[in-house]
């Protein structure tokens, strides 16, 4: 870590971050998405978002690695083969169904928690699971006059899986977009788990590595990444101990801890912010993950 003389230092601050974790923690088997399962799951999320109609008919064609479901001239939703993620999106122009003024941060969260249980988001995962709130978001758009004050276009919440009281980390969970009317107009489902896929067995219950342990690996992948720019400064954002999703085009098989780091990274012309992920317990669970650009902008 030569090219860092101050990495041990980085290391010793992502390791403060990473809070409490658990002495052992379980490697858990995943189902293998069947392609007739993710159809069914995506036609009845289509239905419950759509809301009941008499005589809907579904335009339906499955690819190699997907479903495409459409109903016409309402919305189009896709459900990926390799991990069963979902997507739905309404054909909605973004000019329709604004918000008036915006109703405080309260309101969009229960706007957005009462739509997840209309459209049965909590049924999704097995029982003991849970998927919870975790953010919001606005969506805003301005027109006409320069200086026109933006409008509320859409509330978008944000929701992570938690397995054995663990979070899964990667691409949200799920997300909601919703219009003023309190309408979905988007959702995306990214879970590694299903209720009833026959998955969630424990395959081993390894133990966990310290954060320190965890917080050096990092700090070396990133020292040898940025080897021989001396005068790029690292600034830790944050460190969290959890399940990771490999994401939705990519099967996987076991769901396994992982340590993550995001970490500022700025240099005389330009800041970009980067996450990193390394083995949460022995390896040989956990595939090698390589240090992955999130953002960049020219100083």
């Amino acid at each position: 870590m030569s090219a860092f003389p101050y990495a041990d230092d980085l290391a010793e601050e992502l390791a403060s971050m990473a809070g409490e974790v658990p002495a052992t923690v379980s490697v858990l088997g995943l189902a293998v998405p069947e392609p007739s399962a993710v159809q069914r799951r995506l036609e009845e999320l289509v239905l419950a978002v759509a809301g009941p109609r008499d005589g809907i008919s579904f335009e339906t064609v499955t690819h190699q690695d997907r479903t495409t479901v459409w109903l016409p001239g309402r919305l189009r939703a896709v459900g990926f083969h390799a991990s069963g993620s979902m997507t739905v999106h309404l054909d909605l122009p973004p000019s329709e169904d604004l918000f008036e003024n915006d109703p405080g941060d309260a309101e969009l969260t229960g706007m957005l928690r009462a739509a997840g249980d209309r459209i049965g988001l909590p049924s999704l995962v097995p029982a003991e699971d849970e998927l919870a709130f975790e953010r919001l978001w606005r969506v805003k758009a301005a027109a006409g006059e320069r200086w026109t004050e933006p409008s509320l276009c859409r509330a978008l919440g944000s929701f992570r899986h938690y397995v054995r009281d663990l979070p899964v980390y990667g691409r949200a969970s799920s997300t909601v977009e919703l219009g003023a009317s309190g309408g979905v107009t988007s959702l995306s489902v990214s879970t590694r788990r299903f209720a009833g896929d026959g998955g969630g067995a424990t395959v081993a219950e390894p133990g966990v590595r310290t954060p320190i342990q965890a917080a050096r690996e990092v700090a070396a992948r990133v020292a040898e990444s940025f080897a021989g720019m001396e005068d790029t400064r690292l600034t830790p954002q944050w460190f969290r101990f959890g399940y990771l999703s490999l994401g939705r085009r990519r099967p996987q098989t076991l769901l396994t801890p992982f340590y993550i780091a995001s970490i500022r990274v700025q240099s005389e012309t330009e800041v970009s912010a980067h996450v990193t992920a390394v083995p949460g317990c022995d390896g040989r669970f956990s595939p090698t993950l390589n240090l992955v650009p999130k953002q960049r902008r020219v100083a």
